[in-house]
């Protein structure tokens, strides 16, 4: 652990500004004792604050280590449950959303296509979105499924969920689509759900699509 170089920095800026304070302070001090007095507190200072703060860091990662491994082991046991038991839709959105959460999208694609399947037409929202997302993510070359009826069906479901109008906006950006996209980034605007910074943000791409829809407009009358 004293080999950690952002531990070893940060302890290092903080001992050397406060000997430079403490110098300061003792040099305006009298007697040689109480000059050798004061360096000795503020050596046994200085110690006991590394030393707590190493302790803190050393306890914070050693609790984020046993996280990880818990974590992980929850994870290979889901899995092997989910060989056992292939058609449990609760596991496979666990493992699906977890995969995503981790950027492994190629296991999370695979977890929720398997979940659709086995779906067919009882539709459930969090396996279509995340079927989605993962979709965006990976771009298979073939999708075994129609994505905009699934788009589509997914909003039925649930039109003011702000994913899936970013991630239905976003699939119709890439296809050229401005009107479409326009339409269903609207509605991530003045939504309480949404952060006023991503609101700025998408009102901003919005002004430039339609700017963008008006100028293309002006070459069709001409």
């Amino acid at each position: 652990m004293f080999s950690d170089p952002v531990f070893i920095f940060i302890a290092s800026l903080v001992c050397l500004g406060l000997l430079f304070c403490l110098s300061i302070l003792i040099n305006t001090l009298g007697s040689n004792l109480m000059k050798t007095t004061a360096y000795t507190i503020a050596l046994v200072t200085i110690s006991t604050f590394v030393y707590l703060n190493y302790e803190a860091v050393s306890n914070l990662t050693e609790s984020q280590d046993a996280a990880n491994d818990q974590m992980i082991d929850s994870i290979e046991k889901l899995e092997e449950f989910l060989v056992k038991n292939p058609e449990d839709i609760r596991v496979i959105k666990a493992l699906g959303s977890h995969y995503i959460e981790t950027g492994r999208f190629e296991l999370a694609y695979e977890k929720f296509l398997n979940g659709f399947q086995i779906q067919g037409e009882q539709s459930d929202f969090e396996i279509n979105l995340g079927l989605i997302e993962s979709t965006l993510m990976v771009r298979p070359s073939n999708f075994p499924y129609d994505l905009d009826q699934l788009i589509e069906k997914t909003l039925v479901m649930n039109p003011k969920n702000t994913q899936i109008l970013w991630l239905s906006g976003l699939i119709a950006m890439g296809r050229g689509d401005t009107q479409l996209t326009i339409e269903r980034w609207s509605g991530l605007v003045n939504n309480p759900e949404v952060s006023l910074e991503i609101q700025n943000s998408i009102s901003v791409q919005l002004d430039q699509l339609k700017k963008m829809e008006e100028g293309i407009a002006l070459l069709d009358d001409q």
